[in-house]
């Protein structure tokens, strides 16, 4: 129940307008900040980042690719069941992946992330 205040107690009802203001204020915020996360989950989940240039700083492929289809520059698009912190796959070539992720990586590195069991169907 809330507690109401008396007619002439000026400073209780200021600070009751202003604590339900605050309220509507986070209520909105809160749904914002929700919107633009889910923004940017849909966004990574309709994405292919391409890994064969530069593994630390990932490019979107512009085009659509489909997961599992082979490219005529010997690299696979995967996506990845599990995120991946540190994968070092032959001479200098540290990964990075995120769960559900989709990623053009060198042939190679498919084959390890299907010998691991790393990858989705």
């Amino acid at each position: 129940m809330a507690q109401t205040k008396k007619q002439n107690d000026f400073t209780g009802r200021q600070m009751q307008a202003g604590a339900a203001k605050a309220a509507t204020e986070k209520q909105i915020a809160a749904a914002q900040v929700a919107e633009e996360k889910a923004a940017k989950e849909e966004e990574f989940q309709n994405s292919v980042f391409d890994l064969t240039q530069n593994t630390e700083q990932p490019t979107v492929v512009d085009e659509v690719v489909e997961v599992g289809v082979e490219m005529s520059n010997d690299s696979v698009v995967v996506r990845v069941s599990e995120t991946i912190e540190n994968m070092t796959v032959g001479h200098g070539n540290t990964y990075h992946f995120k769960a559900g992720g989709k990623y053009l990586v060198p042939k190679a590195v498919a084959d390890r992330l299907e010998h691991l069991g790393l990858l989705w169907h």
